[in-house]
């Protein structure tokens, strides 16, 4: 009849049905069966995939792995495997304390700029200011000539106030000697400051106000020492009195060097140091030095009361070269400036008013002669290398080229910068550099906008 099934079309159908639940539930286990071998990492697929195979690709690749060491496991040793081909295809240079990535990337840039530094001058292509720069290379690089000045140069600066230097009396004729009476500290510090660009005892620059970001301000901080570290003046450790034993027989020799009698060359210098050891024991130390601590703004009228021993302004205004910068020179008690170490200052000058003129005139001067060692003969430099060993353990003075170069980029860096990129920037660079910028500072501000819950909205605005 029409709308039954006969029992052998039930039969074939009930047939098809458990064939196709068979296959399905075969399918089925053996899918499963498929992703948990998978996912025990017994079955991989490889899929097709896409290579980046362009010349910057390449060499990015082959950089990375020649730093790398895929011998080791990085589960076992994570820094052997990341850093043991830096290591060994980068020993330290002798000239150097340390290395790392930053100077080498330092040495390549330098040697770019050697390059560009060495090529004649033209006239016509080259701006005033180039042509300034690849003569002060030059001029550095004119190693018979600085052999055959020698000391010359500097004991011309010894010879005139403020840097007559009392350590070596009259021995380098009576225009030489130092009066006391003369000495004016202000003049001394503003002058190391100013036209040598020696921070000595008083750390002063412009930055920005650290809480109104778009507006410059003056800063005062202590400044450094001779030696590196503070606690290798404070340390009694094997290692910190010999680099002090070290420094004090540095500092005498090139004394004796420039003229000095060796005995007063000795006690001289050992009061330089007693002194510098007082200067590292109120230094704040870097763990101290927090951006609320540090931030205490006031006038210079203010300063002036709170440490009324020290002329403030007149060594703010005898440092600002008003010939550059005319708009300076009408700077007065009222100028604001942020005082990053009231605390250190107020100790400094407690020091200062209870030492001998003499051995502040002894110290200012020693830092002077000090900056300025690299650029004398051979014999000074060797003398320098003797001390670096100790301190350092470097065993070798830095290449003449690789001086000069520091030398042009640190007096003219504006200039040097743009011969730099005139001649290896490329345009797209900048492009890709603006975008990944960009790309940086807009999740800085989604993550400050959706992640951050302990900074309030107004400050987030800003």
């Amino acid at each position: 009849m029409e709308g039954e099934m006969v029992p052998e079309a039930r039969r074939a159908a009930s047939k098809a049905t458990r064939i196709a639940l068979g296959v399905f539930v075969s399918g089925t286990v053996a899918l499963g069966a498929v992703l948990f071998l998978v996912s025990q990492g017994l079955i991989k697929f490889h899929p097709k995939q896409q290579y980046c195979l362009t010349s910057e690709c390449i060499e990015a690749a082959a950089a990375i792995l020649s730093k790398i060491n895929q011998s080791v496991d990085p589960c076992e040793n994570f820094y052997r495997f990341a850093c043991d081909g830096w290591i060994y295809n980068h020993p330290i240079p002798e000239d150097m304390s340390n290395y790392g990535v930053y100077p080498w990337l330092r040495h390549n840039v330098d040697l770019k700029l050697k390059a560009l530094l060495e090529r004649p001058i033209s006239k016509r292509r080259d701006s005033e200011a180039v042509q300034k720069a690849k003569i002060l290379y030059a001029s550095c690089m004119n190693e018979n000539k600085i052999e055959k000045a020698d000391v010359k140069p500097l004991l011309s600066i010894l010879r005139h106030s403020p840097f007559r230097w009392p350590v070596l009396e009259s021995n380098i004729g009576p225009e030489g000697q130092w009066s006391e009476r003369r000495f004016s500290l202000v003049q001394a510090l503003a002058t190391l400051r100013g036209q040598y660009s020696n921070s000595v005892f008083i750390r002063l620059y412009v930055a920005a106000d650290d809480k109104i970001s778009n507006r410059y301000i003056l800063k005062l901080d202590q400044a450094s020492l001779s030696l590196a570290s503070r606690e290798d003046y404070l340390e009694n450790t094997t290692e910190a009195k010999a680099y002090r034993d070290a420094f004090l027989q540095f500092m005498v020799d090139t004394a004796v060097l420039l003229g000095a009698n060796a005995s007063r060359a000795e006690s001289d210098m050992k009061s330089v140091l007693k002194l510098e050891v007082k200067i590292a024991e109120i230094m704040i130390p870097y763990e101290n030095r927090t951006s609320e601590v540090m931030y205490n703004k006031m006038n210079i009228s203010e300063l002036s009361a709170m440490i009324p021993q020290f002329d403030w302004l007149g060594y703010i205004k005898k440092v600002i070269d008003t010939r550059l910068y005319p708009e300076l020179k009408d700077i007065g008690p009222s100028e604001n400036v942020i005082v990053r170490v009231p605390q250190y200052f107020k100790d400094l000058f407690r020091i200062l008013e209870n030492e001998r003129k003499k051995t502040l005139a002894n110290y200012l001067v020693w830092r002077m002669v000090y900056s300025r060692l690299f650029n004398l003969s051979r014999r000074f430099q060797y003398r320098w290398l003797e001390f670096s060993r100790v301190i350092h353990g470097t065993t070798t003075l830095l290449p003449q080229w690789d001086k000069c170069v520091d030398l042009v980029e640190s007096a003219l860096p504006y200039v040097v910068g743009k011969m730099f990129v005139h001649a290896h920037f490329q345009e797209d660079k900048k492009e890709m550099m603006e975008e990944l910028t960009e790309g940086i500072r807009w999740a800085f501000i989604d993550m400050l906008e959706k992640e951050n819950d302990w900074m309030d909205a107004e400050t987030k605005r800003k």
